[in-house]
Formats: C-alpha cells, structure tokens, sequence
C-alpha cells in the first residue's frame, strides 16, 4: 500500500497569538494519519494511542503549506510507532512526532499481534 504525505494550508482558526497553537499540529497529525486508520481498519485491527512524543522546532504561520509525512519507525510484538514529520513550504522541519500505538482486535478489544502486512512496511522503507 502506497501513502502519499498529507498536506494543509494554515487556516486563521489554527493560529493563536500569531503562530500556530501547539495543540492544532496534534490535530493536523492526526488527520494525516486517517488513511493509516482505513488500512488498519482493513488489515482487520484497530489502534489507539499509548504514546506521544513531540519535538516542536520552527513555527508556522498563517497561510503556510505544511507537508505531513508518515512512515512505519518500529513495530513490537503488540505495539508499532509511526514517525511524523511536518514540513513547511521551504522544506523546513516544523516538528517531529513519534506515536506508539497498540493493535487491538475489533472483535474482542485485546492486544493482538501487529499483522505481518504492518511489519512489512518496516523492512520496505
């Protein structure tokens, strides 16, 4: 399965104090992990998240073009990490994410093993 970065615009409801509030790019990171949750959806499992780690580095602004991208970064027995990277228009980093997530089967809502499928994207990038 093929994943393309997830871009935005900065609309005026993000910014705050003439930036980009610190807790939209949470939000604008989990809209570009929507397409991540459909392919889980049909690997047969769901995920939450059990941690967030987020390193801020430049500030964006209103009408800035930021490019979201998503890779596979580790995978566990039961749990994987997806490694966000925001970018500006400029090709500057805005901030670096990793998020741990556990799989967890639909049916019966316990950890399940990360599917092979997942673990692939691991060792193909």
């Amino acid at each position: 399965m093929t994943f393309s970065d997830f871009e935005l615009t900065v609309q005026e409801e993000a910014v705050i104090g003439g930036h980009v509030n610190n807790v939209k790019y949470l939000e604008f990171l989990e809209a570009a992990r929507q397409t991540w949750y459909e392919y889980f959806n049909r690997l047969g499992f769901v995920s939450f998240v059990a941690h967030l780690r987020v390193d801020y580095k430049k500030e964006a602004f209103l009408g800035d073009r930021l490019r979201i991208s998503t890779i596979v970064h580790q995978v566990g027995n039961t749990s994987f990490v997806l490694k966000q990277m925001i970018k500006n228009q400029h090709d500057e980093a805005v901030l670096e994410a990793e998020v741990t997530f556990v799989s967890i089967c639909r049916e019966t809502g316990q950890k399940i093993r990360v599917p092979d499928a997942l673990r692939n994207l691991l060792t193909a990038t």
